[in-house]
């Protein structure tokens, strides 16, 4: 009987018999399970304490420490196992003496191991063995712990054991003739390793072999799917092959083994890179910080991509598109997922939001942003214990702690090498791999392979200079190409101050360019200043507007660029590597066009960008949140252009952004407003800039600072708006007054909102104007004592919502919805329930993070008032929660107040009293 579970809750069953309850206090278990995490070996004090009181260390570790050991010591024996699971001290520490059968997380090892070694000899037995292995799983490997740095690496090498036995299994189950019984096991964690290629590699294996080839097509073809637009890679050699093989129709009986997990896969350029990939993966569990450099095209984004292919918890952040500090932190905000609270700096904040979260950070293309990236990883390190970080650069970030791995080029064959020693060089297979891509007939010789081994050592074993000259391969054979670029190289050099890599390349890149004709080469250069995905109707526009080239010459312009690798295609549209978008750039400069092309570039995003503003509470709200949310990389790009040199032109950019906010609550977009205001005129000189000043107001009212934002509203109507920035600016003075208690001032705003809205011609603000109208009256109803109209005011919000409803206008439909509940909190609170939960439910479909924060607080007051004060106190939790995330003080305010009341009808006044001092 096994005396220790891990692989599930942590617990000690015991021979005593009885149902015992769980083992232990939870940090005796912490104790237990991280002393199990080392059996057999030293458990060194000082780690032990660290993990036992991370936050408060107590004054003497070592005796309390010894404490906790005396009591564990003691609940072992209570249980009957303490010969089977033996504590002992050893220096500098403690040890947990087991035998491997007494723990159910080796035992699970030593049967896996044992299975791996039946598969060719007994199958049948490899199969029960695993099934034995895997019956000892009752949960999440170490349960409560499992999350912890001091456990996550053990946690990860279980879970991967386990996948890895059920494809031991599956095999076995194939040698048997059991094909279905291997399918149904491996489609049942498929899901959960979508880009484990060894695991699809079976499972349609097992399909086909069950004569269900038409599902075995349908895994091969999601598998592609989803490591092409994801991972930007293509399935591996042998699974491309047994698809092949599948549609051919060749009998399912003579498939090959499935090559055993953990075997290179030779894909991409990934190819050569077995050993780099070990380096990591030692070089990450030894530090948590490790800066992969090398030259650009070496390959540094396709090794990591390829390390973080399989792994839990990655947070991949894509650098090469931001250039200012904000824009390093925004995005790596946007890649973890968290929420920043508005009254911190952001660094802070995004550390604060990932202190509980376990998890690997990837920081991609470091080198231009390489001083703002260090200081984020410095600070995530010293914060967040949980977090791993792992970047890409030319440079070391130069921080404490930081592993450097050195990636570099491919090997290339020795000069007179014989042609078997050619094939065999990992460059070699990379560029005949990307010609074969190419064109079919490509392959390698006796005749051709010299000279693919010489364009090799040219480009110095680069992979992206490798698949640049492949392309050509197709039109010009290698004999021919090798001297093409011996004459290119004579006449192109780098400075001699520049490594000979970077020489190379930016010959190669070079060489590409000028094989392009007069047209793609000017369009190249002008895409060069997207920093992300575009379409091809953003290229048209831009070259069109920059005069590189008419419009009906763009689309064979962008096919030339595509089929010449100067492109990548990426979900429908297309975006240049970084190394490629680097020689635009500096084709711009040298040719002094470089500031004119982002001019036009932040003139054509204000373009698009400012007439979304109109959207705000009308049908298209929703989706103009969107689209600013995928092109942030390029009003990102437009703001930092144009804030210095054409404010007016930043507050067009900022017009559009206003429907974005109002969901969202950004921190990052009101900055940009308060730079765009500290560069404008006085409103006195020009009539430009009232959407800075608006949306200015509009973070200043979320951020909890009335004054200021009563300042700007007040300075941005005095610049003569356009009516629709002139109606949000009406609706910032109203929400000013509401929020200061002055309801028949907010009254007399709300009604000019909403007579400006109709002006303009946007119903879905004058809706919202009509919505906070019945709000405010119900206010006022419940400052006079008069509450009797609450039912009329809800049958008005109530219809309010559905005409909305009607006329698509989803997120003032869901604010009417929030409005009716709130006329009814006291008179209907069971109906206002019901309104609210619909209203929060419709918030979180639309992403609209202020009317959530807002609904969430009344749902928590009908508990208060209505309800049990211990479930209004966890409501609360969660509110408090969303505010301070925000960084929302407006709204937090009211909120702590209606804290404050139910901790004293709780009898929790010391709480509430510290509450009301703060």
């Amino acid at each position: 009987m096994v005396s220790l579970l891990l692989l599930g809750p942590v617990d000690v069953p015991g021979r005593t018999g009885g149902d015992l309850g769980q083992f232990g206090s939870p940090r005796l278990r912490c104790l237990l399970a991280a002393l199990a995490s080392r059996a057999n070996t030293v458990a060194d004090v000082d780690w032990l304490a660290d993990i036992l009181w991370p936050d408060h260390p107590p004054a003497a570790p070592d005796a309390a420490l010894q404490n906790l050991i005396f009591r564990l010591r003691g609940q072992l024996r209570d249980r009957g196992v303490s010969d089977a699971l033996r504590v002992v001290t050893a220096a500098p520490g403690y040890s947990l003496v087991v035998d491997r059968s007494d723990v159910d997380s080796l035992l699970f090892m030593d049967r896996c191991h044992n299975a791996e070694a039946l598969v060719a000899t007994d199958p049948a037995a490899a199969v029960e063995t695993v099934d034995a292995a895997e019956s000892l799983w009752q949960g999440r490997a170490y349960g409560e712990f499992s999350d912890q740095p001091w456990v996550r690496s053990e946690v990860e090498a279980l879970g991967q054991m386990r996948v890895h036995t059920a494809e031991v299994a599956a095999e076995a189950q194939l040698r048997t003739g059991h094909a279905a019984e291997a399918a149904t096991r491996l489609a049942a964690i498929a899901d959960e390793h979508p880009y484990r290629e060894s695991l699809h590699l079976l499972l349609m294996q097992a399909l086909w072999r069950a004569d269900r080839a038409a599902d075995a097509l349908e895994v091969y073809r999601t598998l592609r799917q989803r490591l092409s637009v994801d991972l930007g890679t293509e399935p591996a050699q042998r699974v491309q092959d047994l698809h092949t093989r599948i549609l051919s129709g060749a009998p399912s009986r003579s498939v090959a083994q499935a090559t055993p997990a953990g075997a290179e896969e030779v894909t991409g350029s990934i190819i050569g890179r077995t050993d780099d990939l070990a380096e990591l993966e030692q070089r990450l569990g030894d530090s948590g910080m490790v800066t992969v450099v090398g030259p650009g095209g070496v390959g540094k984004t396709a090794l990591v991509r390829r390390f973080v292919r399989d792994r839990d918890n990655v947070w991949f952040t894509e650098l090469s598109a931001v250039s200012t500090p904000d824009a390093v932190v925004h995005s790596v905000v946007s890649a973890t997922g968290v929420t920043v609270r508005r009254d911190l700096d952001v660094l802070d904040a995004l550390t604060e939001s990932l202190v509980p979260r376990t998890g690997l950070l990837v920081l991609d293309n470091c080198e231009h942003v390489a001083d703002t990236a260090a200081e984020l990883a410095r600070t995530v390190r010293g914060r967040c214990r949980g977090v791993t970080i792992l970047a890409t650069s030319r440079v070391a970030l130069g921080i404490d702690g930081e592993q450097v791995s050195v990636l570099e080029p491919l090997d290339t064959p020795s000069p007179g090498a014989s042609a078997s020693s050619i094939a065999e060089s990992p460059s070699v297979q990379l560029f005949c791999a990307r010609a074969h891509a190419r064109d079919r007939r490509f392959a390698l010789t006796d005749e051709n392979a010299s000279a693919v081994a010489e364009i090799c050592r040219r480009l110095d074993g680069l992979p992206l200079g490798l698949e640049l000259a492949a392309t050509k391969a197709r039109a010009i054979p290698p004999e021919v190409l090798v001297q093409r670029l011996q004459w290119r190289f004579r006449i192109l050099r780098g400075a001699r101050a520049t490594a000979p890599r970077h020489r190379s390349l930016h010959a190669l890149v070079d060489w590409s360019y000028g094989l392009l004709s007069e047209a793609s080469r000017r369009l190249f250069d002008t895409l060069a200043v997207f920093p992300s995905r575009f379409d091809l109707d953003d290229a048209e526009e831009l070259a069109e507007s920059t005069g590189a080239l008419a419009r009906p010459d763009v689309a064979d312009a962008v096919a030339e660029l595509v089929d010449t690798s100067m492109l990548a295609v990426e979900s429908g549209g297309y975006h240049m590597l970084e190394t490629l978008r680097a020689f635009g750039i500096r084709q711009l400069e040298d040719s002094e066009h470089l500031e004119a092309v982002r001019a036009a570039h932040a003139a054509w995003v204000a373009d698009w960008l400012a007439p979304l503003g109109r959207d705000l509470f009308g049908p298209g709200h929703v989706a103009a949140a969107a689209r600013v949310t995928t092109r942030l990389d390029d009003i990102r790009a437009a703001i930092e252009c144009v804030t210095d040199r054409d404010p007016q032109v930043a507050s067009r950019l900022l017009e559009g952004v206003i429907p974005y906010l109002e969901l969202s609550m950004s921190t990052e977009v009101t900055g940009w407003a308060r730079r765009v205001i500290a560069r404008l005129p006085s409103p006195d000189e020009h009539g430009d800039g009232a959407a800075a000043w608006a949306v200015a107001a509009g973070g200043a009212r979320f951020d909890g600072d009335l004054s200021a934002a009563e300042r700007y509203a007040r300075t941005g109507l005095a610049s003569q708006p356009a009516p629709a920035v002139e109606a949000y600016l009406l609706m910032m003075l109203e929400e000013v007054a509401l929020f200061q208690g002055d309801a028949d001032t907010a009254l007399l705003r709300a009604h000019a909102v909403q007579d400006t809205a109709v002006a303009a011609q946007m119903a879905g603000v004058a809706h919202m104007a009509a919505a906070t109208t019945v709000l405010i009256r119900v206010y006022q109803g419940q400052a006079s004592g008069d509450g009797g109209c609450s039912g009329d005011h809800c049958t008005v919000a109530i219809e309010l919502a559905a005409t909305c409803d009607s006329s698509g206008e989803d997120v003032v439909a869901a604010w009417c919805r929030y409005v009716a509940g709130e006329c009814i909190l006291d008179s209907d609170p069971v109906r206002a329930a019901t309104l609210l939960d619909s209203s929060i439910a419709e918030a979180k479909r639309n992403g609209d993070r202020y009317l959530l924060g807002v609904a969430m607080v009344s749902r928590a007051s009908i508990e208060a008032r209505h309800g049990s004060p211990e479930m209004a106190a966890e409501l609360f939790v969660d509110v408090v929660g969303h505010w301070r995330d925000a960084g929302n003080w407006t709204h937090q305010w009211v909120s702590l107040r209606t804290v404050v009341d139910i901790l004293a009808r709780l009898d929790r006044f010391e709480p509430a009293a510290l509450l009301l001092d703060d």
